[in-house]
């Protein structure tokens, strides 16, 4: 499966020419190995598409506010295209008969990123977001301890991954 990043820049936040075009190719083949370690049967798709927006606080802000009724900006928000099913092989609802798979929407914001994870380098950090809102596209969540230690660990991987496949700082 071929997975296609889409990055797009809403309202200016300055720090959107991290997304290189070398970059997003090496994001793109670190997170298909991904699926095809984490969910082989969404591989029946000839390839998956995510959109990433890199926004400003106050937009975050407010789709976090419609969306998950928080009042405060944050650093990454996932909106998955498919539902979460517990009762499949792939952990997902599969409804689509056409061979691209919308995974869904990234959105994040670089300056809370690298306010809330002052503790590493802002490309680390962009990193791990980026996996964190990937592992919410594939359905995981972070709501149980046990799920949230599968994930953190997971996200851990994804970053590191992306982090040995990306000499080049984002």
């Amino acid at each position: 499966m071929k997975v296609a990043l889409n990055v797009s820049e809403e309202s200016g936040d300055s720090d959107a020419h991290i997304f290189t075009d070398e970059n997003i190719n090496k994001i793109e083949r670190v997170l298909e190995q991904e699926i095809h370690e984490l969910l082989p049967n969404l591989c029946e798709f000839d390839s998956c598409e995510i959109s990433v927006m890199i926004t400003t606080p106050e937009n975050i802000r407010e789709l976090n506010r419609t969306y998950r009724n928080v009042d405060e900006a944050t650093d990454v928000l996932s909106f998955p295209m498919i539902e979460p099913d517990s009762g499949s092989d792939s952990g997902l609802k599969s409804e689509f008969v056409c061979p691209v798979l919308a995974l869904g929407d990234i959105v994040i914001c670089p300056s809370e990123v690298a306010r809330l994870h002052s503790d590493l380098e802002f490309h680390e950090a962009m990193y791990l977001m980026i996996a964190h809102s990937f592992l919410h596209l594939l359905g995981w969540d972070h709501d149980t301890h046990e799920k949230e230690s599968e994930m953190w660990q997971r996200q851990e991987i994804i970053k590191n991954k992306f982090l040995a496949n990306n000499s080049e700082v984002l």
